[in-house]
């Protein structure tokens, strides 16, 4: 059993893409860096924040930590406690920072090399500041990051029927490499992200039935890639601030509508749910779908209560590939869609009619901590 441990750690970091760190455990590691504000002046006093991102594992469970929220996270008036963790500096007038790690700081439970995250916001900022992370992993007793500079995104909000439009400027080139953007929906004064979708040319649009009736807030964000010395490659995570955004869609038609949930991969079935928290309307908290027999939940089946066209569907806090299925019998499901992502939509080709919306895992992976799912008909 001793002697295939070695095979087991090997075969997890091959599916996992980990490599083992060559720092000492023992060693101190020296990180510094500096942060700019976006026109390129010192940010002194700023606080710079160093977390490992598995800190936040339990935090974000089964919801969305876009990356580069990290910052907004922890300048929200109740942050969380790992907020507090970690290992913190205040920048000089000069804007540099520099603090000591230890090797094992900077390493997963197994020797591996953790990704560290360095969160850079202004001096009293609140969530409704931008705020820059760089991610990182140490390869070295000696850390040098390249500038964490804010970046002035001039994000702003339109709202039309059934949309909400967001606007941003360009990353300017000397923020990194290979930039690529995104649009973020929170829900309003929470720390994880209730909406992520890419953007491109300066603008995205984002369907206002993902925010249902819950006020929220939308930022930009924008991710490039700078070089270090001590480091791999680092990953700059732009974020802006937040801006509110009004809920003009209302609640969708599956809102409180009862639930079982589903059992099995291959033979199916089903166990019905005294309250069906896969509709109750809370976004940002599990399902909790419970089986018989401790049987592990893989989906869920929603009664609309009627036969509807089904147009939009919304799956949050769910993970792996799903299969979108419907029935009008509750008996007969045909597989309209699936989704890959989470949250994810889908609109079914022709809004086809149903009275049942079945969301699963083929794979039979565990979906009892979904968070919502949503079913939208005309």
């Amino acid at each position: 059993m001793l002697k295939s441990l070695p095979v087991v750690l090997s075969a997890a970091l091959v599916l996992t893409g980990c490599t083992f760190s060559k720092v000492d455990p023992k060693a101190t590691v020296t990180i510094s860096g500096s942060a700019l504000a976006a026109d390129g002046s010192a940010l002194a006093g700023a606080q710079v924040r160093i977390f490992s991102e598995s800190d936040f594992a339990d935090l974000v469970f089964g919801g969305v930590l876009a990356l580069g929220t990290l910052g907004s996270i922890c300048l929200l008036p109740d942050a969380p406690t790992v907020c507090h963790r970690g290992h913190t500096a205040t920048t000089g007038p000069d804007g540099r920072f520099s603090l000591q790690l230890k090797g094992s700081d900077t390493q997963g439970l197994i020797g591996t090399e953790a990704t560290l995250d360095a969160v850079v916001a202004a001096p009293g900022s609140t969530q409704n500041d931008p705020s820059t992370t760089l991610s990182f992993t140490v390869k070295a007793t000696t850390v040098q990051l390249p500038a964490a500079r804010l970046w002035d995104a001039g994000a702003r909000v339109s709202e039309s029927r059934g949309a909400i439009g967001l606007t941003y400027r360009p990353l300017p080139a000397t923020y990194g490499d290979s930039p690529s953007f995104s649009a973020q929906l929170f829900p309003a004064g929470q720390s994880s992200s209730l909406w992520s979708q890419s953007a491109k040319n300066g603008h995205a649009s984002i369907d206002a039935r993902v925010l249902e009736d819950v006020p929220g807030e939308a930022a930009a964000g924008a991710r490039a890639t700078l070089s270090g010395v001590g480091t791999g490659t680092v990953t700059a995570h732009y974020l802006s601030g937040r801006l509110p955004v009004r809920a003009t869609a209302g609640a969708p038609p599956s809102r409180h509508r009862p639930c079982t949930a589903v059992l099995g991969s291959v033979s199916l079935t089903t166990a019905p749910q005294a309250t069906c928290g896969a509709t109750d309307g809370n976004l940002a908290e599990p399902a909790r779908l419970t089986g018989t027999n401790a049987a592990v939940a893989t989906g869920v089946v929603i009664d609309l209560g009627k036969a509807s066209p089904v147009t939009y569907v919304v799956a949050r806090g769910t993970a792996g590939l799903l299969n979108v299925e419907i029935s009008t019998d509750g008996t007969h499901y045909r597989q309209v869609g699936t989704l890959t992502d989470s949250p994810a939509a889908f609109s079914p080709p022709g809004h086809p009619v149903a009275r049942y919306v079945r969301v699963r895992a083929p794979s039979g992976l565990d979906e009892s901590l979904l968070y919502e799912i949503s079913v939208w008909t005309t």
